[in-house]
């Protein structure tokens, strides 16, 4: 029986990938609590490419760099809700030197586009991408802190659910980039725990080191 993985406050998500150009790209994850340590000793024997045929192919998996998230939240990431292909295995074990870990299928990205605005331009200094990927995750966006949220002019909302480390070392501070046309930052306060569920699937806007999911949909039909 397949279990769902849990992602606790301050602990890592590692993502074994397919291609961004791959079509439909399926993701396997692994989680843990203690990034340093994983860093340390098991992600460098990892290794770098999963392969379920004899040869090299777009389909192969790729390990991601797992990041520590600047948003304070725990995870619940179940294993994919859909039906992988004949030859797509629900988990996989990867050995790193003594040690064995196990990753789950988790996800598959369906579509990935740049985001514009109506007369088809965008902001040359900030590249977001707008996305729809097939999953079952439950994330929950702790209390006593800020929630940050793209709005857009049909309704939409989507809360910030992931940021990672700047290339100096520094996330503590919540630096937002310029938001992608036709939407606006909202801020408030998190006086309770704030759970964002999606059982199937889930609608995205990212761009370097930012994560927003949308959790209310607007006017505009998908």
């Amino acid at each position: 029986m397949l279990t769902p993985m849990k992602v606790p406050q301050g602990g890592f998500n590692q993502e074994f990938r397919q291609h961004p150009n791959f079509p439909g790209g399926y993701i396997y994850s692994h989680t843990g609590d203690n990034y340093d340590a994983y860093m340390s000793d098991i992600y460098p024997l990892l290794p770098d490419r999963v392969s379920f045929s004899t040869h090299e192919l777009p389909s192969d998996l790729q390990k991601d760099q797992p990041g520590t998230n600047g948003i304070p939240q725990t995870a619940v990431l179940y294993p994919y809700p859909g039906t992988p292909p004949a030859g797509m295995p629900w988990r996989i074990t990867l050995r790193a030197g003594h040690a064995t870990v196990d990753c789950l299928l988790i996800a598959r990205i369906l579509t990935m586009q740049p985001v514009s605005g109506d007369d088809g331009t965008s902001d040359a200094s900030v590249t977001w991408s707008k996305g729809l990927i097939e999953r079952h995750t439950e994330t929950t966006l702790l209390a006593g802190n800020t929630l940050y949220e793209l709005v857009g002019e049909d309704g939409d909302r989507y809360a910030l659910v992931a940021t990672f480390p700047t290339d100096d070392g520094s996330s503590d501070a919540i630096d937002l980039p310029p938001p992608p046309p036709g939407y606006q930052y909202e801020t408030s306060p998190l006086e309770e725990d704030f759970v964002l569920t999606c059982h199937q699937l889930a609608h995205i806007l990212v761009t370097s080191g930012y994560n927003f999911q949308r959790y209310e949909r607007g006017s505009r039909p998908d």
